[in-house]
């Protein structure tokens, strides 16, 4: 099995109903090394080594954070900006995240039917993804199908078990999808 870095961005921990369960789902598998990036860097100042270190030891990076305001949270960009360098992500050098698959995982408050053109959030779920996406493409990683959970607060203990089931699968598969090569 290939190396999983997660790096998860929730504002509010504490009042997260399903990130918080999903990730603590993820010690079901070995090789996922999970960077609660509010956690390790309160004061946004982020450790750009640290972080280049665990992104050239994963195979698979997967960013998992709640839609807010029809974004990321603001630590993820501010992760992007002090990490994501030249010479190492791009350009002359910058080949460290070249094959390495990428993969958001999001949680939305409203449901599906709420994200689409002339519905209430104005949008499909990918068009709130599309900058994470064309970084991934520019860095040289492979963008794999998003893992998305609508209606986040809505969901029953049993409905989130089953999301859980389901997120621990996906990412198993995406580490014994990755070969050898």
């Amino acid at each position: 099995m290939k190396h999983i870095l997660l790096l998860y961005a929730h504002p509010t921990p504490r009042g997260s109903y399903l990130n918080r369960y999903l990730v603590e789902s993820l010690r079901k598998i070995p090789n996922c090394e999970v960077r609660d990036l509010y956690q390790l860097y309160p004061d946004f100042y982020v450790d750009t080594a640290r972080e280049q270190e665990c992104l050239s030891r994963a195979d698979v990076v997967v960013m998992q954070f709640p839609i807010r305001w029809f974004n990321v949270p603001s630590i993820i960009r501010e992760w992007q900006d002090s990490v994501l360098t030249k010479g190492f992500a791009f350009g002359d050098g910058g080949d460290a995240l070249k094959g390495k698959r990428f993969m958001a995982a999001v949680s939305t408050g409203g449901q599906a039917y709420s994200y689409g053109h002339e519905k209430p959030h104005g949008a499909v779920i990918d068009a709130y993804l599309a900058p994470l996406v064309q970084t991934a493409v520019f860095c040289g990683m492979e963008v794999v199908k998003p893992f998305v959970v609508h209606g986040a607060r809505d969901l029953d203990a049993t409905q989130r078990e089953q999301v859980a089931r389901d997120y621990v699968d996906r990412l198993t598969a995406l580490t014994e999808a990755v070969s050898d090569d």
